[in-house]
Protein backbone atom coordinates (compact mmCIF):
# COMPACT_ATOMS: atom_id res chain seq x y z
CA UNK A 1 0.00 0.00 0.00
CA UNK A 2 1.18 3.37 -0.64
CA UNK A 3 1.40 6.35 1.59
CA UNK A 4 -1.92 7.23 2.79
CA UNK A 5 -3.40 10.88 2.29
CA UNK A 6 -3.19 12.73 5.19
CA UNK A 7 -5.05 16.32 6.14
CA UNK A 8 -1.60 17.72 6.75
CA UNK A 9 -1.37 17.10 3.00
CA UNK A 10 -3.36 19.78 2.08
CA UNK A 11 -1.81 22.64 0.72
CA UNK A 12 -4.33 25.24 1.45
CA UNK A 13 -3.40 28.57 0.24
CA UNK A 14 -2.02 26.49 -3.09
CA UNK A 15 -5.90 25.56 -4.06
CA UNK A 16 -7.10 29.41 -2.85
CA UNK A 17 -4.38 30.82 -6.32
CA UNK A 18 -5.57 28.07 -8.59
CA UNK A 19 -9.09 28.16 -8.23
CA UNK A 20 -11.45 31.09 -7.48
CA UNK A 21 -14.12 28.99 -5.79
CA UNK A 22 -11.96 27.97 -2.79
CA UNK A 23 -10.57 31.59 -2.84
CA UNK A 24 -13.81 32.91 -1.96
CA UNK A 25 -15.23 30.17 0.27
CA UNK A 26 -12.38 30.30 2.49
CA UNK A 27 -10.54 33.76 1.90
CA UNK A 28 -10.54 33.81 5.76
CA UNK A 29 -9.70 30.44 6.68
CA UNK A 30 -6.16 28.98 7.72
CA UNK A 31 -6.81 25.18 9.19
CA UNK A 32 -8.42 21.96 7.80
CA UNK A 33 -10.41 21.35 10.27
CA UNK A 34 -12.05 25.05 9.79
CA UNK A 35 -13.30 24.07 6.50
CA UNK A 36 -16.80 23.73 6.10
CA UNK A 37 -18.61 20.86 3.65
CA UNK A 38 -19.17 21.76 0.42
CA UNK A 39 -22.71 20.66 -1.25
CA UNK A 40 -23.61 19.57 -4.45
CA UNK A 41 -26.08 22.23 -4.54
CA UNK A 42 -23.27 25.14 -4.08
CA UNK A 43 -21.87 23.45 -7.12
CA UNK A 44 -24.52 23.08 -9.23
CA UNK A 45 -25.48 27.08 -8.45
CA UNK A 46 -21.68 27.33 -9.25
CA UNK A 47 -21.78 25.82 -12.23
CA UNK A 48 -24.95 28.17 -13.49
CA UNK A 49 -22.94 31.27 -12.76
CA UNK A 50 -19.97 29.77 -14.35
CA UNK A 51 -20.73 27.67 -17.20
CA UNK A 52 -19.85 25.04 -18.01
CA UNK A 53 -17.40 23.64 -15.25
CA UNK A 54 -17.98 26.31 -12.70
CA UNK A 55 -14.91 27.97 -11.16
CA UNK A 56 -13.79 25.52 -9.01
CA UNK A 57 -11.23 23.86 -11.19
CA UNK A 58 -7.74 24.77 -11.87
CA UNK A 59 -8.07 26.78 -15.93
CA UNK A 60 -4.36 25.70 -16.33
CA UNK A 61 -5.19 22.33 -16.11
CA UNK A 62 -6.05 19.98 -19.19
CA UNK A 63 -9.05 17.94 -19.72
CA UNK A 64 -8.96 14.99 -21.58
CA UNK A 65 -12.88 13.75 -20.57
CA UNK A 66 -15.92 15.38 -19.70
CA UNK A 67 -18.99 13.70 -18.44
CA UNK A 68 -21.84 14.99 -16.06
CA UNK A 69 -23.36 12.95 -13.07
CA UNK A 70 -26.33 10.55 -13.84
CA UNK A 71 -28.73 13.55 -12.42
CA UNK A 72 -30.81 10.50 -10.16
CA UNK A 73 -31.20 13.22 -7.26
CA UNK A 74 -30.86 16.71 -8.77
CA UNK A 75 -29.51 18.18 -11.78
CA UNK A 76 -26.71 16.14 -13.19
CA UNK A 77 -23.63 18.08 -12.58
CA UNK A 78 -20.48 18.78 -15.41
CA UNK A 79 -17.58 17.19 -14.71
CA UNK A 80 -13.91 17.62 -16.43
CA UNK A 81 -11.30 15.18 -15.56
CA UNK A 82 -7.56 15.28 -16.35
CA UNK A 83 -5.33 12.27 -17.82
CA UNK A 84 -3.71 11.59 -14.38
CA UNK A 85 -7.70 11.49 -12.83
CA UNK A 86 -8.51 9.26 -15.41
CA UNK A 87 -5.19 6.68 -14.30
CA UNK A 88 -5.63 6.76 -10.89
CA UNK A 89 -9.59 6.66 -10.46
CA UNK A 90 -9.43 3.76 -12.87
CA UNK A 91 -6.73 2.56 -10.70
CA UNK A 92 -9.09 2.31 -7.74
CA UNK A 93 -11.97 1.31 -9.68
CA UNK A 94 -9.98 -1.79 -11.40
CA UNK A 95 -8.95 -2.67 -7.49
CA UNK A 96 -12.23 -3.11 -6.18
CA UNK A 97 -13.39 -5.27 -9.33
CA UNK A 98 -10.44 -7.65 -8.52
CA UNK A 99 -11.73 -7.90 -4.54
CA UNK A 100 -15.16 -9.23 -6.40
CA UNK A 101 -13.16 -11.50 -8.71
CA UNK A 102 -12.81 -10.02 -11.58
CA UNK A 103 -10.24 -11.11 -13.27
CA UNK A 104 -9.31 -14.03 -11.39
CA UNK A 105 -9.22 -15.87 -14.60
CA UNK A 106 -7.46 -13.44 -16.47
CA UNK A 107 -8.38 -13.38 -20.76
CA UNK A 108 -10.43 -16.49 -20.09
CA UNK A 109 -13.31 -14.11 -18.21
CA UNK A 110 -15.57 -11.78 -21.00
CA UNK A 111 -17.75 -9.24 -18.93
CA UNK A 112 -19.80 -7.75 -20.99
CA UNK A 113 -21.09 -4.12 -19.39
CA UNK A 114 -24.34 -3.09 -19.50
CA UNK A 115 -24.16 0.28 -18.34
CA UNK A 116 -24.61 2.98 -21.59
CA UNK A 117 -21.68 5.22 -21.63
CA UNK A 118 -23.61 8.70 -22.75
CA UNK A 119 -22.85 10.96 -20.75
CA UNK A 120 -22.91 9.37 -17.53
CA UNK A 121 -18.94 8.80 -15.99
CA UNK A 122 -19.91 5.84 -14.63
CA UNK A 123 -20.62 3.73 -17.96
CA UNK A 124 -16.49 5.40 -19.00
CA UNK A 125 -14.65 4.51 -16.07
CA UNK A 126 -16.60 1.33 -15.16
CA UNK A 127 -15.47 0.19 -18.67
CA UNK A 128 -11.41 1.13 -18.19
CA UNK A 129 -11.11 -0.19 -14.25
CA UNK A 130 -12.74 -3.10 -16.07
CA UNK A 131 -9.88 -3.52 -18.56
CA UNK A 132 -7.63 -3.31 -16.00
CA UNK A 133 -8.12 -6.11 -14.20
CA UNK A 134 -7.17 -8.35 -17.61
CA UNK A 135 -10.67 -9.69 -18.16
CA UNK A 136 -12.12 -8.99 -22.34
CA UNK A 137 -14.97 -6.34 -22.23
CA UNK A 138 -17.70 -5.75 -24.46
CA UNK A 139 -19.65 -2.33 -23.76
CA UNK A 140 -22.65 -3.64 -24.79
CA UNK A 141 -25.23 -0.89 -22.73
CA UNK A 142 -29.11 -1.34 -21.82
CA UNK A 143 -31.50 -2.07 -24.68
CA UNK A 144 -31.75 -4.63 -27.38
CA UNK A 145 -32.26 -7.26 -24.74
CA UNK A 146 -32.71 -10.11 -27.53
CA UNK A 147 -29.06 -9.98 -28.91
CA UNK A 148 -27.54 -9.72 -25.69
CA UNK A 149 -28.86 -12.84 -24.77
CA UNK A 150 -28.05 -14.49 -28.40
CA UNK A 151 -24.17 -12.91 -27.68
CA UNK A 152 -23.87 -14.68 -23.90
CA UNK A 153 -25.20 -17.77 -25.54
CA UNK A 154 -23.07 -17.94 -28.41
CA UNK A 155 -19.81 -16.57 -26.39
CA UNK A 156 -21.08 -19.06 -23.44
CA UNK A 157 -19.44 -21.40 -25.68
CA UNK A 158 -16.14 -20.40 -25.34
CA UNK A 159 -15.42 -17.98 -22.52
CA UNK A 160 -16.61 -17.58 -18.90
CA UNK A 161 -19.04 -14.84 -19.46
CA UNK A 162 -19.95 -12.48 -16.64
CA UNK A 163 -22.57 -9.37 -16.75
CA UNK A 164 -21.85 -5.72 -15.45
CA UNK A 165 -25.05 -3.97 -14.41
CA UNK A 166 -27.87 -2.40 -12.51
CA UNK A 167 -29.91 -5.29 -10.37
CA UNK A 168 -32.77 -3.61 -11.96
CA UNK A 169 -31.68 -4.86 -15.80
CA UNK A 170 -31.82 -8.50 -14.33
CA UNK A 171 -35.70 -9.05 -14.33
CA UNK A 172 -36.02 -7.68 -18.20
CA UNK A 173 -33.61 -9.89 -19.27
CA UNK A 174 -35.27 -12.86 -17.10
CA UNK A 175 -38.44 -12.03 -18.80
CA UNK A 176 -37.27 -11.51 -22.18
CA UNK A 177 -34.63 -15.10 -21.87
CA UNK A 178 -38.27 -16.66 -21.03
CA UNK A 179 -40.44 -14.84 -23.19
CA UNK A 180 -38.34 -15.64 -26.17
CA UNK A 181 -36.58 -18.90 -25.28
CA UNK A 182 -38.75 -20.55 -22.43
CA UNK A 183 -35.99 -20.53 -20.49
CA UNK A 184 -34.28 -19.61 -17.39
CA UNK A 185 -31.96 -17.36 -15.80
CA UNK A 186 -29.50 -20.38 -15.09
CA UNK A 187 -29.58 -21.36 -18.32
CA UNK A 188 -27.44 -18.60 -19.24
CA UNK A 189 -24.71 -20.54 -17.68
CA UNK A 190 -23.19 -17.24 -16.77
CA UNK A 191 -20.21 -16.98 -14.73
CA UNK A 192 -20.53 -13.89 -12.53
CA UNK A 193 -22.63 -11.09 -11.96
CA UNK A 194 -20.67 -7.40 -11.40
CA UNK A 195 -23.58 -5.35 -9.73
CA UNK A 196 -23.85 -1.82 -8.71
CA UNK A 197 -24.91 1.84 -9.34
CA UNK A 198 -28.10 1.16 -7.15
CA UNK A 199 -29.14 0.26 -3.71
CA UNK A 200 -30.32 -3.66 -2.61
CA UNK A 201 -27.61 -6.27 -3.24
CA UNK A 202 -26.14 -5.20 0.11
CA UNK A 203 -29.14 -7.09 1.58
CA UNK A 204 -28.33 -10.76 1.77
CA UNK A 205 -31.49 -12.22 1.19
CA UNK A 206 -32.13 -9.73 -1.76
CA UNK A 207 -28.86 -11.43 -2.97
CA UNK A 208 -29.46 -15.05 -2.28
CA UNK A 209 -32.61 -14.85 -4.05
CA UNK A 210 -30.50 -13.82 -7.09
CA UNK A 211 -28.23 -16.46 -6.49
CA UNK A 212 -30.22 -19.36 -6.41
CA UNK A 213 -32.36 -18.00 -9.86
CA UNK A 214 -28.90 -17.25 -11.89
CA UNK A 215 -26.72 -19.59 -10.36
CA UNK A 216 -23.80 -17.91 -10.76
CA UNK A 217 -21.62 -15.70 -8.29
CA UNK A 218 -23.28 -12.70 -7.56
CA UNK A 219 -21.22 -10.00 -6.01
CA UNK A 220 -21.98 -6.11 -5.54
CA UNK A 221 -18.90 -4.78 -7.26
CA UNK A 222 -19.42 -1.01 -7.83
CA UNK A 223 -20.22 1.24 -4.74
CA UNK A 224 -19.02 5.05 -6.23
CA UNK A 225 -19.95 8.61 -7.23
CA UNK A 226 -19.06 10.05 -10.25
CA UNK A 227 -18.31 13.45 -8.82
CA UNK A 228 -15.77 12.07 -6.31
CA UNK A 229 -14.14 8.65 -7.30
CA UNK A 230 -16.29 6.06 -9.65
CA UNK A 231 -15.87 2.84 -7.95
CA UNK A 232 -14.59 3.57 -5.06
CA UNK A 233 -15.52 0.19 -2.99
CA UNK A 234 -16.98 -3.43 -3.73
CA UNK A 235 -17.91 -6.85 -2.08
CA UNK A 236 -16.49 -10.84 -2.42
CA UNK A 237 -18.30 -13.16 -1.23
CA UNK A 238 -19.00 -12.05 2.56
CA UNK A 239 -21.09 -9.71 0.59
CA UNK A 240 -19.73 -6.40 2.77
CA UNK A 241 -18.21 -3.46 0.78
CA UNK A 242 -14.99 -2.85 1.50
CA UNK A 243 -13.29 0.75 0.40
CA UNK A 244 -10.16 0.12 -2.13
CA UNK A 245 -7.42 0.74 0.41
CA UNK A 246 -6.00 2.56 -2.86
CA UNK A 247 -8.84 5.48 -2.03
CA UNK A 248 -6.83 6.49 0.73
CA UNK A 249 -3.52 6.71 -0.83
CA UNK A 250 -5.45 9.39 -3.40
CA UNK A 251 -8.39 10.77 -0.77
CA UNK A 252 -8.92 12.09 2.45
CA UNK A 253 -12.15 10.59 3.90
CA UNK A 254 -14.30 11.48 6.99
CA UNK A 255 -16.98 10.51 8.66
CA UNK A 256 -19.78 13.25 9.90
CA UNK A 257 -21.20 11.85 13.22
CA UNK A 258 -23.63 14.79 14.22
CA UNK A 259 -21.38 17.34 13.21
CA UNK A 260 -18.25 15.95 14.15
CA UNK A 261 -15.88 15.09 10.94
CA UNK A 262 -13.03 12.04 12.49
CA UNK A 263 -10.57 10.77 10.09
CA UNK A 264 -12.44 7.52 8.85
CA UNK A 265 -9.89 5.52 9.81
CA UNK A 266 -10.22 6.10 13.31
CA UNK A 267 -13.56 5.30 13.05
CA UNK A 268 -14.69 2.55 15.29
CA UNK A 269 -16.99 -0.16 14.66
CA UNK A 270 -20.61 0.38 14.56
CA UNK A 271 -20.24 4.26 14.22
CA UNK A 272 -22.55 5.84 11.64
CA UNK A 273 -22.57 9.12 9.87
CA UNK A 274 -22.87 10.89 6.24
CA UNK A 275 -19.31 10.30 4.76
CA UNK A 276 -17.18 13.09 3.37
CA UNK A 277 -14.47 12.95 0.89
CA UNK A 278 -11.37 15.48 0.18
CA UNK A 279 -10.15 14.67 -3.62
CA UNK A 280 -6.67 16.35 -2.58
CA UNK A 281 -5.05 14.56 -5.88
CA UNK A 282 -7.56 15.35 -8.35
CA UNK A 283 -6.35 18.09 -10.42
CA UNK A 284 -9.58 19.34 -12.33
CA UNK A 285 -12.71 20.05 -9.94
CA UNK A 286 -10.86 18.95 -6.88
CA UNK A 287 -13.55 18.89 -4.19
CA UNK A 288 -12.74 19.39 -0.41
CA UNK A 289 -14.87 17.90 2.58
CA UNK A 290 -17.39 16.86 -0.06
CA UNK A 291 -21.11 15.89 1.32
CA UNK A 292 -21.95 13.07 -0.85
CA UNK A 293 -25.21 12.68 1.84
CA UNK A 294 -24.06 8.85 1.33
CA UNK A 295 -24.64 7.71 5.45
CA UNK A 296 -22.89 4.49 6.37
CA UNK A 297 -21.98 2.27 9.03
CA UNK A 298 -18.83 0.84 10.14
CA UNK A 299 -18.84 -3.06 10.48
CA UNK A 300 -15.42 -4.20 10.47
CA UNK A 301 -12.06 -2.89 10.58
CA UNK A 302 -8.76 -4.74 9.87
CA UNK A 303 -5.92 -2.70 9.73
CA UNK A 304 -6.18 -0.35 6.34
CA UNK A 305 -9.41 -2.16 5.58
CA UNK A 306 -12.60 -0.55 6.22
CA UNK A 307 -15.90 -2.48 5.47
CA UNK A 308 -19.65 -1.06 5.81
CA UNK A 309 -22.99 -0.92 5.11
CA UNK A 310 -24.91 1.95 3.70
CA UNK A 311 -27.42 3.16 5.20
CA UNK A 312 -29.54 5.33 2.68
CA UNK A 313 -28.49 9.11 1.14
CA UNK A 314 -29.38 11.66 3.72
CA UNK A 315 -31.71 13.61 0.92
CA UNK A 316 -33.64 10.23 0.10
CA UNK A 317 -35.03 10.13 3.78
CA UNK A 318 -38.62 10.94 4.16
CA UNK A 319 -40.65 11.56 7.30
CA UNK A 320 -43.66 9.77 7.20
CA UNK A 321 -46.25 10.77 10.21
CA UNK A 322 -43.23 11.92 12.59
CA UNK A 323 -41.04 8.75 11.47
CA UNK A 324 -37.62 9.31 10.00
CA UNK A 325 -37.28 6.06 7.44
CA UNK A 326 -34.98 5.62 4.53
CA UNK A 327 -36.62 3.60 1.58
CA UNK A 328 -33.93 1.41 1.13
CA UNK A 329 -35.03 0.12 4.63
CA UNK A 330 -37.97 -1.53 2.86
CA UNK A 331 -35.50 -3.98 0.63
CA UNK A 332 -35.19 -6.45 3.38
CA UNK A 333 -39.01 -7.13 3.69
CA UNK A 334 -39.47 -7.28 -0.34
CA UNK A 335 -36.80 -9.79 -0.10
CA UNK A 336 -38.98 -12.35 2.00
CA UNK A 337 -42.07 -12.54 -0.93
CA UNK A 338 -40.79 -14.82 -3.57
CA UNK A 339 -43.94 -12.97 -5.65
CA UNK A 340 -41.78 -9.77 -6.25
CA UNK A 341 -38.64 -9.48 -8.34
CA UNK A 342 -37.28 -7.28 -5.63
CA UNK A 343 -37.59 -4.27 -7.71
CA UNK A 344 -39.52 -1.53 -6.07
CA UNK A 345 -39.89 2.06 -6.34
CA UNK A 346 -41.87 4.50 -3.78
CA UNK A 347 -44.17 7.40 -5.03
CA UNK A 348 -43.73 10.26 -2.64
CA UNK A 349 -47.28 12.65 -2.89
CA UNK A 350 -46.96 16.34 -1.13
CA UNK A 351 -48.92 18.85 -1.46
CA UNK A 352 -48.20 22.46 -2.21
CA UNK A 353 -46.80 23.39 1.03
CA UNK A 354 -44.39 20.31 0.08
CA UNK A 355 -45.81 18.04 2.96
CA UNK A 356 -45.93 14.21 2.22
CA UNK A 357 -49.75 13.06 2.33
CA UNK A 358 -49.57 9.66 0.58
CA UNK A 359 -46.56 7.34 0.00
CA UNK A 360 -47.48 4.46 -2.18
CA UNK A 361 -44.93 1.53 -2.48
CA UNK A 362 -44.96 0.33 -6.61
CA UNK A 363 -43.45 -3.09 -6.59
CA UNK A 364 -42.55 -5.22 -9.34
CA UNK A 365 -44.01 -8.82 -9.43
CA UNK A 366 -41.45 -11.39 -10.32
CA UNK A 367 -43.92 -13.06 -13.30
CA UNK A 368 -46.53 -12.66 -14.75
CA UNK A 369 -48.64 -15.44 -13.29
CA UNK A 370 -49.01 -13.60 -10.31
CA UNK A 371 -51.97 -10.70 -10.03
CA UNK A 372 -52.32 -7.15 -9.72
CA UNK A 373 -54.57 -6.97 -7.94
CA UNK A 374 -53.59 -9.96 -5.68
CA UNK A 375 -55.52 -8.18 -2.20
CA UNK A 376 -53.49 -10.91 0.08
CA UNK A 377 -50.25 -10.18 -1.22
CA UNK A 378 -50.78 -6.29 -0.77
CA UNK A 379 -52.06 -6.88 2.64
CA UNK A 380 -49.59 -8.79 3.54
CA UNK A 381 -46.82 -6.72 2.71
CA UNK A 382 -48.55 -3.69 4.06
CA UNK A 383 -48.98 -5.76 7.54
CA UNK A 384 -45.41 -6.35 7.84
CA UNK A 385 -43.61 -2.85 6.77
CA UNK A 386 -46.10 -1.48 9.10
CA UNK A 387 -44.67 -4.02 11.78
CA UNK A 388 -40.89 -4.35 11.47
CA UNK A 389 -40.75 -0.51 10.03
CA UNK A 390 -43.31 1.52 11.77
CA UNK A 391 -44.57 3.70 8.94
CA UNK A 392 -47.50 3.23 6.91
CA UNK A 393 -47.71 2.85 2.79
CA UNK A 394 -50.51 2.34 0.11
CA UNK A 395 -49.43 -0.58 -2.19
CA UNK A 396 -49.74 -1.60 -6.26
CA UNK A 397 -47.99 -3.75 -8.23
CA UNK A 398 -46.65 -4.03 -11.48
CA UNK A 399 -45.05 -6.34 -14.21
CA UNK A 400 -42.07 -4.12 -15.61
CA UNK A 401 -40.68 -0.66 -14.59
CA UNK A 402 -39.67 1.27 -17.04
CA UNK A 403 -36.03 2.50 -16.48
CA UNK A 404 -34.97 5.70 -17.94
CA UNK A 405 -31.47 5.46 -18.44
CA UNK A 406 -29.06 3.22 -16.24
CA UNK A 407 -30.80 3.60 -13.28
CA UNK A 408 -34.49 2.97 -11.67
CA UNK A 409 -34.95 5.53 -9.74
CA UNK A 410 -36.10 4.92 -5.97
CA UNK A 411 -38.21 7.76 -4.90
CA UNK A 412 -40.70 9.49 -7.48
CA UNK A 413 -42.28 12.79 -6.34
CA UNK A 414 -45.74 13.51 -6.98
CA UNK A 415 -46.77 17.21 -6.15
CA UNK A 416 -50.20 18.72 -6.39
Amino acid sequence: MGDLILKENFDLESIKLKNDFYSDKYYDIKMFDDLPLTTKDELLKNQVKYPPYGNFRDNDILIEQIYRTSGTTSKPLMLSFSKYDIEYITDIGADCFRYSGMGSIGNKEIVINCLNLSMWAGGFFDAQSMMKTGVQVINFGTGNTNELIKLILDLSLSFKVSLHCTPSYLPIIEKRFYSEFKKYPRDLNLFKLYLGAEGGIQNNEFRNNLIKKWDCGIYNANYGMSEICSIMASANDENMLKFSEKLFESYYVELNIDNRLINILDANIDEQGELVISSFNKESQPLIRYSTKEKIKIVKKENKSIFFEVIGRSDDMIVVKGINFFPEQLRSVISEFKELSGQYQLQIHKNNNNEITDVNLICELSNEEHKLDNKTLRDKLIYKIRNELTVSVDVNFTYKFEILGNKLKLINIVKG
